[in-house]
């Protein structure tokens, strides 16, 4: 038996906290246990020989029965998800994977998840991939054929446990400590330009950028209103070719010095933090209404979409349009559907929540573990602000809900603090509507310590005030509401 923290290798099975995950497991699958505190359920696998070569590829186990979830590239620059129940339909280039498993895994309950990330070793990448038989494969190539020899011991991080997204982010942080390359994102500042208004010139020109046209752009969005703070000029992706004599470009000597002059640029320009640019791709979901969650400081935000009728295509690695007239979906909304709310709501809270629509202008008291239905038609969207309800001690409930005019009103908010026995202060980032659900009328609102109008509707509890645009970049108004 070959033991990691929480995954072994027993009677030819990859198990995770118990539950199954791989069968039929090779002699030379190798299982290292992740080393540092904080991750408990983790483990490194790798194999224990394998002859030298610029690329090999080792089965690990079969996977079978069991539902999963994977994200693969697909083009050079471009990934996909893509889901299933065996080994055989995870694709090539796939560089995460996540299992569902465990004795209650269909009905949620005590599901194990499990958590494959490959990884670098040396000079060489690893990536997963599935085969004819229902295994699970790692594929390892150094893109070099001078360079054949690797030590193959920490190929793929795998992590479980009952939480996925705990089990996600454990694994990352697991990874960023073994390989200390790169920082979690928790300890990255957010660039203080993410808070301004920008535009990329792609979906307006494609790879037909010129001065005139970004010019006029840029005119069109100042006389509506949104002049942009930054411009991103887009023209798509950088190609090497032959150059007119017929010599052949060094291209990966010119895309090396790019990158590094890239890279000491934003060092230089932006000091206290990475910047990362991502593109990914997402695949409709063909039979239930899809749901997008977030977390902001003080409130959740789901958004839900019927995507009927339209989905990827795995032959053309594109999406078509296989249904012009889909019909509606109806699904539910709960404060279960965003992940750890329970960390920006108070000690005491007791699992009450208020939605906000921003399409329908709706509010709804949701009461602990109550769902809240939502049909949508075709091509049809709703937004809704997940706000956790707070008992102040005069006996009032209240709830902030942001901007509504906001499609994630809840961002808006960047403070919130209770007053006993007075009221409530909260911190509102931006201009425009704010509003707040109160179960009693407020006596008064204030807006930086100056009397506000404000309106009160009885039939929903909704208090909304008027804030102007601020002075000052990045300034946060206090919005004072007495009682």
């Amino acid at each position: 038996m070959t033991v990691g923290a929480g995954v072994t290798v027993q009677d030819g099975s990859l198990v995770a906290l118990g539950a199954t995950i791989l069968t039929e497991v090779g002699d030379n699958v190798l299982v290292t246990t992740a080393a540092g505190a904080g991750m408990t359920s983790g483990a490194f696998v790798g194999v224990r020989s394998a002859p030298a070569g610029s690329r090999s590829v080792f089965p690990v186990g079969k996977l079978r029965g069991l539902r999963f979830m994977c994200t693969f590239r697909f083009k050079m620059w471009w990934m996909t998800q893509r889901m299933g129940t065996s080994g055989s339909e995870i694709p090539f280039e796939t560089q995460f994977l996540i299992v569902e498993g465990g004795a209650g895994a269909r009905d949620g309950r005590s599901a194990v998840y499990t958590v494959f990330l490959p990884i670098l070793e040396g000079s060489f990448r690893s990536v997963l991939q599935g085969n004819a038989d229902d295994e699970l494969e790692i594929c390892l190539e150094s893109g070099d054929l001078a360079v054949a020899s690797f030590e193959g011991t920490h190929l793929v991080f795998v992590g479980a446990g009952s939480d996925p997204f705990e089990v996600i982010t454990n694994s990352v942080k697991a990874v960023e400590r073994h390989l200390q390359t790169f920082t979690h994102r928790e300890n990255k500042k957010i660039p203080d330009m993410l808070n301004w208004f920008g535009w990329c010139t792609w979906d307006a020109f494609y790879t037909d950028v010129t001065a005139e046209g970004v010019k006029e752009g840029l005119r069109s969005l100042e006389k509506g209103g949104t002049a942009p703070k930054f411009v991103i000029i887009d023209d798509g992706w950088q190609s090497v070719s032959m150059d007119p004599a017929g010599i052949a470009s060094l291209s990966d000597n010119s895309a090396k010095k790019y990158h590094q002059s890239l890279e000491a640029s934003i060092a230089r320009n932006f000091r206290d933090n990475g910047i990362i640019c991502c593109m990914s791709h997402n695949t409709d979901n063909l039979y239930s209404m899809l749901k997008i969650w977030n977390l902001n400081e003080h409130t959740g935000v789901i958004g839900a979409f019927n995507c009927q009728g339209a989905g990827w295509c795995r032959v053309g690695k594109k999406n078509l349009v296989h249904d012009e007239q889909p019909g509606t979906v109806t699904g539910a909304i709960r404060a279960q559907d965003v992940d750890h709310l329970a960390n920006v709501a108070a000690d005491d809270w007791n699992g009450d929540v208020i939605v906000y629509s921003h399409i329908a202008g709706e509010v709804t008291c949701l009461p602990k573990n109550v769902a809240l239905p939502v049909t949508l038609k075709s091509r049809e969207y709703e937004v809704f602000t997940i706000a956790p309800l707070k008992q102040l001690a005069n006996g009032v409930s209240f709830a902030p809900v942001g901007l509504i005019r906001m499609f994630n009103s809840g961002g808006a908010v960047t403070g919130l603090r209770c007053v006993e026995d007075a009221g409530v202060e909260l911190k509102v980032r931006g201009a425009g509507t704010v509003g707040a659900y109160s179960s009693a009328r407020p006596k008064k609102v204030a807006v930086d310590s100056e009397a506000a109008e404000f309106s009160y509707d009885d039939g929903c509890g909704m208090v909304t005030v008027e804030l102007a645009v601020p002075e000052k970049e990045l300034y946060s108004w206090t919005v004072w509401i007495e009682y």
